[in-house]
């Protein structure tokens, strides 16, 4: 990965691809649960982050990575077993994202993000081998 934000929509349209199974714990994480938080009535992303979507879009990015979705999917969704998988990537991945381009961060804080966000990605990494 080339840098932060190529890393952000990487992360994102890992979500809208069909070639990979993304698993974490019982759960997956399925493109049907971004177009149910794209349709909600007090929804944080867009149809347009999820129906046809630009792949380099920035913004796109951005907004799916950002707190009102996690608050969002903690209010309406998260009852939801289903979508516990996707709240977890996008809390983890978008913490370690924010680790990097967010420059109003400490560095102490800064740095126990980015270790979190290693040790997940190892760990998942260790359970879809096993």
């Amino acid at each position: 990965v080339q840098d932060p934000k190529h890393a952000k929509k990487t992360a994102r349209n890992q979500l809208h691809s069909g070639a990979r199974l993304l698993v974490l714990g019982n759960n997956v994480m399925l493109y049907r649960h971004l177009l149910t938080l794209a349709q909600a009535k007090n929804h944080a992303i867009y149809i347009r982050d999820v129906v046809n979507v630009d792949k380099q879009d920035d913004g796109a990015a951005y907004r799916l990575f950002h707190s009102d979705v996690l608050e969002q999917m903690y209010q309406n969704e998260l009852e939801n077993n289903e979508m516990q998988s996707l709240f977890v990537y996008l809390f983890v991945l978008g913490d370690l994202f924010d680790s990097y381009l967010n420059r109003n961060i400490f560095h102490k804080e800064r740095i126990i993000m980015a270790m979190r966000g290693y040790f997940f990605l190892n760990m998942w990494a260790e359970y879809i081998e096993s």
